[in-house]
C-alpha cells in the first residue's frame, strides 16, 4: 500500500491481493488499521505532500501533481481538510521555525524520508492486531547489549497511565495524534516512533508515545494530551530486539540483567524504538525493535 500511496488502488484490487472479497477486505482493513484503504491513501498522499512543501521549492500545483491530484483546487480542499490550513500557510508556518544543522542543512529536509516511511506505519507499530495464523517460531535471538552514547533528542509525545493488558490500544491512538501534528506543524522529524517507559508496575504502566524531533519545538497549546519532552542524552546501554512487539519483554530483561551484571545501574527510564513498518514486514518474526535503558556513571 505504502508503494502505490499517488495510484488510486480499488478495493478490488485490495481484496485481490489478500484474497478476500472487496468488502471483506474493507471491512478488515478498517478493523486493523483504523481507517478504510482510500483514507489510507489520501493521508499518506497528503502527508507526502506536506514535506515536499517544507523540504523543497516545488511550486504547490507541482507538489499537487506529484502525488497524484488532478487540480490545485481539489488539492487545496483536501489540504485544508486535513491540516487546517492552506498548502502555502504550512510551508512558511514549517519553515519560520526550522533551525540549521552544523552541515548547513535544515533538518526538515534531511528527514524529509522518515515521514514517508512512518506514516504507512504508525497506526501499526504497537497497534492490536487479530490473532494470525500459527506460524512455525523462530528460535529466540539472543541480545547482544552495547554501550553507545545518545545525543539528548527532542520529543513530542502523549502521556498516559495503562493497564499493560491494554498497551497494544492505547498507543495505537497516542501514536497517530502525535505523528498527525508533527506533520500538520511540519516539523523536522528525527527518527521512527518512540514509546518510554515513565513508570511501571505489576498492573500498570506510564507510557510516554511519540515522535523524536531534529529540532526543538514547543508542545501546542490547542491540542490536549501532547507534550514536549527531550530523550536522555549520555550513555545508555541498547539492544535490537528482533520478534513480535509481546516479546519485548524479554530484551528489557535482557538489558536490566546486563546492566547489573557489569556493575553499571539505570539512569532513567527506558524507551523502545520502532524500526521495522509492519506494512512492508508483515512476519512478527522479522519485526526489530531498539531497546535503550539510559546508564549512570560511565563518562558521556
Amino acid at each position: 500500500m505504502a508503494r502505490d500511496r499517488h495510484r488510486e488502488l480499488s478495493l478490488a484490487e485490495v481484496g485481490e491481493r489478500v484474497a478476500l472479497s472487496p468488502e471483506h477486505a474493507q471491512r478488515t482493513f478498517r478493523r486493523l488499521v483504523g481507517e478504510s484503504p482510500k483514507q489510507l491513501q489520501l493521508r499518506l498522499r497528503l502527508e507526502q505532500a506536506a514535506v515536499s512543501l517544507v523540504s523543497t521549492d516545488e511550486a504547490v500545483i507541482d507538489v499537487a501533481f506529484g502525488v497524484g491530484f488532478a487540480s490545485h483546487e481539489t488539492f487545496t480542499r483536501a489540504f485544508v481538510r486535513h491540516f487546517g490550513h492552506t498548502p502555502s500557510a504550512h510551508r512558511q508556518l514549517a519553515r519560520s521555525g526550522t533551525s540549521v544543522n552544523s552541515d548547513g542543512a535544515p533538518p526538515i529536509t534531511t528527514g524529509a524520508d522518515l515521514a514517508a516511511s512512518i506514516g504507512p506505519c504508525v497506526r501499526l507499530c504497537r497497534a492490536p492486531l487479530s490473532k494470525p495464523p500459527p506460524l512455525e517460531r523462530k528460535p529466540a535471538m539472543a541480545n547482544a547489549v552495547e554501550i553507545k552514547t545518545l545525543p539528548e533528542t527532542p520529543f513530542l509525545f502523549m502521556r498516559r497511565r495503562v493497564d499493560l493488558n491494554e498497551v497494544a490500544e492505547q498507543l495505537a491512538e497516542m501514536l497517530p495524534a502525535v505523528f498527525g501534528y508533527v506533520m500538520e506543524a511540519g516539523l523536522p522529524m528525527a527518527g521512527p516512533p518512540v514509546v518510554r517507559y515513565a513508570e511501571q508496575s505489576a498492573a500498570f504502566a506510564t507510557l510516554e508515545a511519540g515522535i523524536p524531533l531534529a529540532a526543538a519545538a514547543e508542545a501546542p497549546t490547542d491540542r490536549s494530551g501532547i507534550e514536549a519532552g527531550v530523550l536522555l542524552g549520555g550513555p545508555a546501554a541498547v539492544t535490537i530486539h528482533q520478534g513480535p512487539y509481546d516479546t519485548l519483554g524479554e530484551a528489557h530483561a535482557a538489558v536490566d540483567r546486563w546492566i547489573a551484571a557489569n556493575g553499571h545501574s539505570a539512569a532513567g527510564a527506558p524507551w523502545e524504538v520502532y524500526l521495522t513498518d509492519p506494512g512492508e514486514v508483515p512476519d512478527p518474526a522479522d519485526w526489530q525493535t531498539e531497546v535503550i535503558w539510559p546508564v549512570a556513571g560511565l563518562p558521556s
